[in-house]
């Protein structure tokens, strides 16, 4: 098997911390800031690899400056009207033992206020501690976040039960993309899911995007070509 450690977050960052899961790759704390660090072990099973990767996580959240609401339209297209990015989440991966690399993670606070909170939260309590990325396909997502169940089938938000997203306006039109996985009910608990290309039609009108990785693309990729097991 191959594994995956996790280094620890610059010493010199701050904010509020919070750990969160990911087949093998681990968050760190935001530039600038300093506090406390959290980390969360983390192994990842992807449906058509053979190795198993473990990683850390721990992350920082950055509370930008108030911005006017982005005009909302019936869709909104990524690719010419990107949404307000209202924090930054950044996470570390290592993968093996190479050097970690960097995924920075914006928020749209104004167009999903909820899904972001519920986001936030279960990142700032460490509820991510132990879960696994239970999925990755090369060139299509990779997706985690199942607490209290690995196989991936549940969640737990930071509601404590299953919600509605606010919205499904934004479309899946663009690689980077972080959106949150439903449940059989509907509603999305602490599941998300990176979209790995810019045709991600499938997604649009059933699940809520709510953020976008702004730096790290490049390692994404290598997530995908990492192998993993399958599910047994």
């Amino acid at each position: 098997y191959q594994r995956a450690s996790i280094a620890q977050s610059h010493p010199s960052l701050e904010a509020v911390m919070f750990k969160l899961f990911s087949v093998l790759l681990f968050i760190s704390s935001v530039s600038g800031f300093s506090g406390p660090k959290a980390f969360t072990k983390i192994a990842k099973q992807q449906y058509d690899r053979r190795s198993v990767i473990e990683s850390t996580i721990s992350s920082a959240i950055l509370v930008l400056g108030s911005n006017p609401a982005p005009s909302i339209a019936a869709y909104i297209d990524p690719n010419t009207d990107l949404p307000v990015v209202t924090k930054r989440v950044y996470l570390d991966v290592q993968i093996g033992d190479k050097e970690p690399g960097r995924l920075v993670i914006g928020l749209f606070g104004e167009l999903m206020p909820k899904t972001v909170e519920n986001f936030e939260q279960l990142c700032s309590s460490n509820s991510y501690a132990g879960t696994t990325f239970y999925r990755v396909l090369s060139d299509f997502t990779i997706q985690g976040g199942a607490i209290g169940d690995s196989s991936g089938k549940t969640g737990k938000s930071a509601f404590g039960s299953p919600f509605e997203p606010d919205n499904f306006r934004l479309m899946h039109t663009k690689k980077g993309l972080v959106s949150m996985v439903r449940d059989r009910s509907g509603g999305v608990d602490s599941r998300f899911f990176i979209n790995c290309n810019d045709d991600g039609g499938w997604a649009d009108d059933k699940f809520a995007a709510f953020g976008i990785v702004e730096e790290g693309m490049d390692y994404v990729k290598k997530i995908e070509k990492v192998s993993v097991s399958p599910p047994k």
